[in-house]
């Protein structure tokens, strides 16, 4: 399983929280270059979580679009990983 972070510089607190407790394998996209627009999911990816305070709409868009054609959920969090775990929880 896959879980890929979009947006946001320091991210490392997420990437403990998903691995620890999801046992899974995180990306991040930080979205700082315009090329991130252009990739494809990672191909096991299982869930998108979006920092809404670092990343820019046309990145979202796009994610958006291809997460939505593939069926996967997302997530959309400020920078506070307790918030992130509550709406982990109600997902799970």
């Amino acid at each position: 399983m896959t879980v890929l972070i979009v947006g946001g510089d320091y991210v490392a607190s997420f990437e403990h929280l998903v691995s620890m407790q999801h046992n899974a394998r995180v990306e991040h996209w930080s979205g700082r270059k315009k090329g991130f627009n252009k990739r494809s999911l990672p191909n096991e990816t299982q869930l998108i979580i979006v920092v809404c305070d670092y990343v820019n709409h046309s990145l979202v868009n796009s994610v958006k679009e291809k997460a939505s054609r593939s069926g996967i959920p997302m997530v959309y969090c400020h920078r506070s990983v307790n918030e992130l775990k509550c709406k982990l929880r109600q997902i799970h």
